[in-house]
């Protein structure tokens, strides 16, 4: 058998492989179909205590409706029903219209094989019965215009063994951001494996008699929690065995209940998935399943969404008496979801030690608290060591520059924030190597250079020490920008414009001043440094 590219139906060809031990659809045939059905009275039984079954076919089929059941029949109507369907899936690929759901040639007469099993009940025929959503999802009602398919001018056509694999729908469903949910992928190996996992999950509460359907109250953990599962079963295979190139997974979430029926997709791309199977190479499955653990309830923070969405996780952090993630976890999280560099990271590493160096205990509480960074007195204390002990090029991976005017990328202070609450766990070494300056204005090292070329280290101190108490302004540097502009072409009103003012021409120089008095105290230690060595 065949893939046939409807998600409701491939889920139930899924599912059937799934309990007929085969690893792919295509290794599926009509004997397993048959073994697997046996009499029938294994699949009524889960449909009759899987709760999401009536909201996949509502309450008008023949196993939930009020009227057979008032005759009870309708156990036996529904099987009869699933019965001869089965038998007409070897009979269908020939000839008859397509299939409108698969695409599969089928003359299959469903009014005929409803008759048949309901004589054999001893019930009543109906003079006409048409396909619905009480066997297809979403499928409408030509008996009720509110729930027909728009402009739906005839009943479904649909083939018998796409009705018999939607019968087993149910048990690959699970519950994501409260709908109903199954899978499409890129990737086969990767659908059947998620779809065995849902299956296992539903028959084991099946056999506990857990009444909710699987992942109520669950919001997105429950697919992460299914992603490293497998990635766990396939730790010893290759790579691209496990997770093929550019696999991506789509959520067909639905709802089929009450006039209100709805479907939507919900997007997860490789970059989730590579993390997902990246994680549990790194050997931090356990990691992720006590974060889970402590999952949010609204699911826009979960961890699984943020993974998806490319955001930081709030649940890495400490707080309170939560103690966050490991350093190991937070740094793979940060530069494999939000692609932050490790030159980023170990600055911020860096600047954490230099800030709490020599602080006394009591203090050093207060700086671990998340309030301190957000207050003006801890920014300015950690803005100090910056401009006392970081190079430029360490704050330009820290918190990168845009332009126009000059301001930075905020994030750092959250990597900052992060390791300050865990400095008592770092005993790792900092890296000496100084990171380039990939985001810097260019126009701030030729002032600054510009500036220190010539001049004793004593008045580049005078510099700072005034920039530091905010006497230097807008004029000196306008000055200074004069000076260059008579020796370079380039510095004119245009640039001025886009170096120190913002889209409505107002100077916004703050930023633009602190890079500046950064580089020229790196400047300044330079050569302190040098007049050291020559007396020596």
């Amino acid at each position: 058998m065949e893939l046939t590219g409807n998600p409701f139906v491939d889920t139930g060809l899924m599912v059937l492989t799934a309990l007929a031990e085969r690893d792919h659809v295509s290794e599926l045939t009509l004997a397993d179909l048959r073994r697997v059905f046996g009499d029938g009275r294994q699949l009524a039984r889960d449909n009759q205590h899987l709760k999401c079954f009536t909201m996949v076919f509502g309450t008008n089929g023949p196993l939930t409706q009020p009227a057979y059941k008032k005759a009870g029949k309708n156990k036996d109507i529904y099987l009869s029903i699933v019965k001869h369907i089965l038998e007409c899936t070897g009979q269908e690929g020939a000839s008859g219209s397509r299939c409108d759901l698969t695409g599969i040639p089928t003359d299959f007469n469903f009014q005929a094989v409803c008759a048949k099993a309901l004589r054999e009940t001893g019930l009543p025929v109906p003079e006409r019965k048409w396909l619905g959503r009480d066997w297809v999802p979403l499928g409408g009602s030509l008996g009720n215009d509110a729930q027909a398919l728009p402009a739906a001018s005839r009943p479904l056509h649909v083939s018998a063994l796409a009705l018999f694999a939607l019968q087993y729908l149910p048990l690959g469903l699970f519950l994501f951001k409260g709908k109903l949910t199954c899978y499409q992928s890129t990737a086969d190996q990767l659908t059947q494996a998620l779809v065995a996992e849902v299956v296992s999950e539903n028959q084991n509460r099946l056999k506990l008699q857990e009444t909710e359907i699987l992942g109520k109250g669950g919001g997105t953990r429950i697919l992460l929690d299914f992603l490293i599962n497998h990635f766990e079963s396939l730790r010893d295979l290759t790579r691209d065995n496990a997770l093929p190139p550019s696999t991506e997974l789509l959520l067909w979430l639905f709802s089929n209940s009450g006039t209100g029926a709805d479907c939507l997709i919900e997007h997860v791309p490789e970059t989730a998935l590579r993390f997902a199977y990246r994680a549990i190479s790194e050997s931090f499955g356990s990691e992720i399943r006590r974060l889970l653990a402590n999952d949010p309830k609204d699911p826009r923070f979960q961890l699984f969404e943020c993974i998806r969405t490319g955001r930081d996780y709030p649940g890495l952090y400490p707080y309170k008496k939560w103690e966050g993630a490991s350093a190991g976890f937070y740094e793979f999280y940060q530069c494999a979801v939000r692609d932050v560099t490790p030159a980023a990271l170990e600055a911020s590493r860096k600047l954490a030690k230099l800030v709490v160096e020599g602080i006394e205990p009591k203090r050093l509480k207060e700086l671990r608290k998340p309030e301190f960074l957000k207050s003006a007195a801890g920014r300015n204390l950690v803005r100090k060591c910056i401009i006392q002990r970081l190079t430029i090029g360490e704050y330009d991976a820290l918190f990168p520059s845009q332009y126009c005017p000059v301001r930075v990328d905020s994030s750092g202070w959250q990597y900052l924030r992060y390791y300050l609450s865990r400095q008592d766990d770092d005993d790792g070494p900092i890296s000496s190597v100084r990171p380039p300056m990939k985001t810097t204005h260019p126009k701030i090292v030729q002032l600054a250079e510009a500036y220190a070329q010539g001049r004793d280290p004593k008045k580049i101190k005078s510099l700072l020490d005034r920039m530091a108490q905010g006497r230097v302004g807008i004029r000196w540097l306008q000055d200074v920008f004069c000076r260059l502009a008579q020796e370079h072409e380039d510095w004119n009103l245009g640039t001025w414009n886009e170096f120190a003012c913002d889209e409505d021409g107002k100077v916004i120089a703050y930023e633009l001043f602190f890079q500046l008095r950064l580089y020229l105290a790196n400047l300044y230690r330079e050569a302190t440094s040098k007049q050291e060595g020559k007396v020596a």
